[in-house]
């Protein structure tokens, strides 16, 4: 008897070992880590002195506090060494800045002295505090403060040393441009009892630089520049419209320190806020004489946007960047009661150089167009950022992505759901191509139940690779651009393999609001992993371009056996995987992605078209579009449904942006309960009317500026504006319900003129 359970002991060992190994088998196990590369940012100048200066204005003074340390054709830097604040006056318009207003007395104004110290100090720092957050400034905490001055500018060591916390940072002058560096190999916490039992630990959460630079009561002609959703503007009036406040993660919220949100049918939802993918803001004091354009150039996905407007906590309107070191999580005690925990903290502050740099624009540069176009130089001058070859045509693009297969649960466990075959999807942009439309991007998407994700497969039961081949070879002679959908980022439903872990060592799992499901979020190292998988399957079937999504929720901070993975390693692990794939012959285009990719979008998909639309906004601006145009096509999300088609199609027209729509050969009510239940109406026999409408009206206004740069944007009155691109053609749309004169030209209600 003994014997017999011995060998089935056996048994059960050698099938348990191989599951595991039939589990793994597919997993390659990769080291976490990858060298981020170093930025060049003394390499380069966004503001080199060959945009012509406007007209000089009167000299401004620079009270006696601030000494004058550094200099150049264009610039001169000075210094307050007692709050490290800074004044920089722009040769080019006389205009000077100041970190802070100098022409208030700020206890006759009635400020409180943590407030006057948090106006004045250059720099302040969040702290925790054993567990309570707590602001430290470098007046308020009496900071020791080491200088050494330099040719270009100057370094400090500023040292709280009641936090025992230290850094250095350097403020230096590039042509046009101001530099704000801290490196992160300066920075000391070093309280020798730090993390230890017993110890009233202060730890870094946040730097903050400048807060109030270029912070103004009021300006007749000035505003903000936010880099909400598409973009957005605030005037800088002398009475608010809301004195409020805003804040948003730059390339979005960080899931690596958040609990998922529960998955309830009960559940509220509320319309999120918009992504921020430009980590730039602009502050204009005077329209087209002085403003600035800051960018944070690199710790981008630590940092994030603030605005504060005026009488919410100062005189002042604020915009500035906060940087995150460290962030507070939920480390469970419990694996079923998760209101059992503890706060955790990682050790070692974020791993990141903080560069933020200062653009100062005058003349016609000192507005929001001026702020894109500067980012846009910063892009061409940093990462290369190229116009497309040959990219101007007589009709504009339009982009069809074909749902292929979804899966649901059935009976027996999930089943494959059929959505378009590829005779379908043939029949179908052959119907559009016999209607005139010849210039498609088409793009399949395809579930596979293996991989609980979108991925490359040619499935048999959607025709299988004759009818594949077949379809991709019609679209070759046909014209039709196509590329296939995959998310490399994601998994749907449930963890697989290659999932990461939160810092509480938790699956790292997101609540998709749209879909009503969890995304699973892959661990970046895997990145690569997954697309050296289909390189050979697309060199088979010729698969040159793919429509790659998900990236906007990869950058993390997670827990990887023993190691941090930071967010900013996860930006070089998705920049790997797409010079990877640009490599091996393969274009990259790129669903919302954020303004570090750039430089390998091929196509932008789903591009905003609106800003968050919070109360306080007085304008929506097209802030994305002003830095792209002329450089990468644009296409919308899906216009399948619209609840003002004359209005959406007159903001894809003010935006540059061509129409996209999904389509199914099957019936929409088949996908009802899949991962794309939050499409409603997918038949063609439904939309031909949409389509044609949304194609034809967008094609009559930008047909003729198809692949252009749009080189202005202005907003002439409520509801109208103005846009020119670089061929000399200029529209003006009317949002409206009533017609409007523009010089002796008529623009009808919810119309729009080509001048």
């Amino acid at each position: 008897m003994v014997v017999k359970i011995w060998k089935y002991g056996i048994v059960f060992l050698i099938l348990a070992i191989f599951g595991v190994s039939c589990l793994l088998g597919n997993r390659q196990d990769v080291k976490y880590g990858l060298a981020v590369a170093q930025s060049n940012y003394e390499d380069i100048a966004v503001n080199d002195g060959t945009k012509t200066c406007a007209a000089h204005a009167a000299e401004a003074s620079v009270p006696d506090t601030f000494k004058k340390v550094a200099d150049n054709e264009q610039l001169e830097l000075y210094l307050e060494e007692e709050s490290v604040a800074i004044a920089v006056k722009d040769k080019c318009s006389g205009y000077v800045w100041f970190s802070y207003d100098v022409g208030t007395d700020m206890q006759e104004a009635g400020y409180s002295a943590d407030m006057i110290a948090y106006i004045k100090s250059g720099i302040s720092i969040m702290t925790y505090d054993k567990f309570t957050p707590g602001r430290r400034t470098i007046l308020g905490d009496k900071a020791e403060k080491t200088f050494r001055l330099r040719d270009d500018g100057f370094t400090v060591t500023i040292d709280f040393t009641k936090a025992q916390i230290k850094f250095d940072m350097a403020v230096t002058l590039r042509q046009g441009d101001v530099i704000v560096h801290i490196p992160r190999e300066s920075i000391q916490e070093y309280n020798p009892k730090l993390w230890k039992p017993g110890n009233d630990d202060i730890s870094l959460s946040e730097i903050i630089v400048f807060p109030f630079f270029g912070s103004a009561a009021s300006k007749e002609d000035g505003y903000i520049v936010i880099p909400d959703g598409s973009g957005a503007m605030v005037n800088l009036n002398e009475t608010p419209k809301y004195a409020t406040g805003y804040s948003a993660p730059v390339y979005g919220q960080d899931p690596g320190y958040e609990n998922t949100v529960e998955l309830n049918p009960r559940r509220i939802a509320v319309k999120p806020l918009e992504r921020v993918s430009l980590p730039i803001y602009g502050m204009i004091h005077d329209a087209d004489r002085a403003g600035v354009l800051v960018i944070a150039e690199n710790g981008a996905s630590y940092a994030t946007y603030n605005y504060v407007s005026k009488n919410l906590q100062t005189n002042y309107y604020q915009s500035y960047f906060t940087y995150n070191y460290r962030t507070a999580y939920a480390q469970f005690q419990s694996r079923v009661k998760e209101d059992q925990h503890i706060l955790g903290f990682q050790e070692q502050p974020n791993r990141f150089d903080l560069v933020q740099r200062y653009v100062f624009l005058n003349g016609k540069q000192a507005n929001y167009v001026g702020v894109a176009k500067g980012f846009r130089d910063f892009l061409v001058k940093k990462d290369g950022l190229a116009k497309k070859a040959d990219n101007t045509h007589d009709k504009i693009p339009m982009k069809i992505d074909f749902i292929n297969n979804e899966i649901t649960m059935g009976t027996l466990g999930l089943e494959d759901v059929p959505a378009t075959t590829y005779k379908q999807a043939q029949e179908i942009v052959g119907t559009l191509a016999d209607k005139g439309y010849d210039r498609l991007n088409v793009s399949f998407k395809t579930f596979v139940k293996e991989d609980r994700s979108y991925r490359f497969k040619v499935m048999k039961h959607l025709g299988g690779s004759p009818a594949f081949q077949e379809t991709t070879e019609y679209f070759a002679s046909k014209g039709i651009k196509f590329s296939y959908y995959v998310d490399y980022a994601r998994s749907y439903y449930e963890k697989t393999r290659y999932t990461a872990s939160k810092l509480n060592r938790k699956d790292a799992s997101v609540l998709n609001e749209n879909k009503s499901l969890y995304n699973y979020l892959n661990n970046p190292k895997y990145f690569e992993v997954l697309a050296e998988k289909d390189l050979a399957a697309f060199q088979k079937y010729d698969i040159g371009s793919l429509a790659l999504d998900g990236f906007g929720t990869s950058l993390f901070t997670h827990y990887d056996h023993g190691t941090i993975g930071y967010s900013n390693e996860g930006m070089a692990y998705v920049e790997h995987l797409l010079q990877l794939l640009n490599d091996n012959g393969i274009q990259t285009g790129l669903y919302q992605p954020d303004a570090y990719l750039y430089k390998y979008v091929s196509e932008y998909y789903d591009a905003p078209v609106a800003s968050s639309e919070l109360l306080f906004i007085d304008a929506t601006i097209p802030l994305v579009p002003l830095v792209l145009s002329g450089y990468t096509d644009m296409y919308s999300s899906y216009m399948n449904f619209s609840s003002n088609d004359a209005d959406a199609a007159l903001r894809l027209i003010e935006f540059g942006i061509y129409p996209s729509f999904v389509l199914t050969g099957e019936s929409t009510y088949d996908i009802k309960r899949t991962a794309s239940n939050d499409v409603y109406t997918s038949e063609l026999e439904y939309l031909e009317d949409r389509i044609d409408f949304y194609y034809s009206t967008v094609n009559r206004a930008l047909k003729e500026v198809a692949g252009r740069e749009m080189i202005d944007h202005t907003i002439l009155d409520a509801g109208v504006v103005l846009v020119e691109y670089d061929n000399g053609r200029k529209i003006i749309m009317n949002y409206n319900g009533s017609d409007y004169m523009y010089e002796d030209v008529k623009i009808k209600s919810k119309g729009f003129e080509i001048l």
